[in-house]
């Protein structure tokens, strides 16, 4: 029972081994895959037998392997499965760490943004957000982060429905205004906010996206003015890392985005 066991354990880890060969090289030689693999040709030759039989490989022109239609469903029955609130917790709560200061996750609710998540910074002296707070789109980081990852298109018509109200003498209040800032986020890669829904406080936020290039949510990560206004330029490329590594687990490419 226990040689049997042990051989099917070393057929799969052989099968995975192949597999992940065949993803970073895009196609192989069986002779390559008897290379890298460091088993027989008659164990070779059974094994991509088998994985052609179910269609995890398929043979190309000139006898090479490459990954089948197979693993394309698997891939994408993983990606659609997965969902921004199961991946983001701990690279948002490896943020707040990193940056010491309060870190948010907010979704689109009707013309505003909506905490779903959020990890307390350790200062004393901190922005306090609860869940399910809801925050003006064109006053916030995080909701101009969400504006600058839509499609141009859908941005100017969410923006043509907004009520840009003035909070702060800071506030942005002019349509155009507003979209210089978001084409200014686009390039930099990440929405600043500095004192336009709160005197008090300012922060910086990116886009998320998911499999279909489609924005799910945004991040943000808020502190007092007196600390996040000198500390920008550095936690800025933070939130932007963060949002693209949630983004990559969500499924995202870049060239997958729409324009």
């Amino acid at each position: 029972m226990t040689a049997i066991t042990e051989g099917r354990k070393g057929s799969l880890d052989r099968g995975l081994q192949l597999l992940n060969h065949l993803a970073q090289v895009r196609e192989s030689s069986t002779a390559d895959l008897i290379k890298t693999l460091g088993i027989s040709r008659s164990a070779a030759y059974r094994l991509v037998e088998r994985l052609q039989e179910d269609q995890y490989i398929v043979q190309i022109t000139g006898g090479n392997w490459k990954l089948g239609p197979a693993i394309a469903r698997l891939a994408t029955a993983a990606v659609q499965s997965m969902d921004v609130a199961d991946v983001a917790p701990d690279l948002l709560r490896a943020l707040a760490k990193q940056t010491q200061e309060t870190v948010g996750l907010g979704v689109l609710s009707g013309r505003e943004i909506v905490f779903v998540f959020r990890e307390l910074g350790p200062q004393s002296v901190r922005v306090s957000t609860e869940l399910g707070e809801r925050r003006p789109l064109h006053a916030t980081s995080i909701g101009k982060a969400y504006l600058a990852g839509l499609t141009e298109r859908d941005r100017g018509s969410l923006i043509r429905q907004l009520d840009l109200q003035a909070h702060t003498p800071n506030t942005i209040t002019s349509r155009q205004e507003l979209e210089s800032e978001l084409v200014r986020t686009v390039e930099r890669g990440w929405s600043e906010e500095h004192q336009e829904f709160d005197m008090s406080s300012a922060c910086c936020g990116a886009p998320i996206f998911d499999h279909t290039g489609v924005i799910v949510a945004a991040v943000s990560v808020a502190g007092p003015a007196t600390r996040m206004d000198a500390q920008m330029p550095t936690i800025g490329p933070l939130v932007s890392a963060t949002a693209a590594a949630i983004s990559r687990q969500l499924g995202y490419e870049p060239r997958n985005q729409s324009a």
